[in-house]
């Protein structure tokens, strides 16, 4: 039988109320951590794409808007006066590129839902690692301390 050269059984005691206390902390993180993955997954899977569809049909209408400008001002003005309707330009090019932005994004939100999905479900199972740590492994191991610590007890009452 090994040497045991226990000098003080109230700091085991202390270790033992740590495990317990490590215990409830990680069930609580573990179950945030959930609740977390959760939330990022109804953002990207329901309120981004419809944020950026919402975008989208605005930005189209503004473009809309943007080309009749444009087209009105062409019909007022003289061919060779270069510089008229540059605003309207301007205006059309501007709400051309937010459209276009809104686009891409609208096509990227449901790629980036899945690649985040992927990433969860990863997660997830160290997330179930760590609660099978916190339900069996952890009670296990403070279970066999406090046994211990029974034993060194009755030792030292002798």
């Amino acid at each position: 039988m090994a040497d045991a050269k226990v000098e003080n059984i109230e700091a085991l005691e202390e270790f033992s109320r740590s495990i317990e206390a490590m215990r409830s902390e990680t069930s609580k993180n573990s179950d945030d951590i959930r609740d977390q993955f959760q939330r990022v997954a109804m953002w990207l899977g329901k309120e981004l794409p419809e944020y950026w569809a919402n975008e989208l049909r605005i930005a189209q209408n503004k473009w809309i808007e943007a080309r009749e400008e444009l087209m009105r001002c062409q019909s007022k003005t003289r061919s060779e006066d270069e510089t008229s309707c540059l605003l309207q330009r301007k205006a059309l090019e501007r709400a051309t590129h937010r459209r276009q932005l809104c686009e891409q994004r609208a096509r990227l939100v449901p790629q980036l839902a899945m690649e985040w999905e992927r990433f969860a479900q990863e997660a997830l199972s160290s997330i179930r690692q760590l609660d099978d740590l916190a339900e069996s492994t952890l009670p296990l191991a403070q279970r066999r301390l406090i046994e211990m610590i029974e034993v060194l007890k009755r030792y030292a009452a002798q």
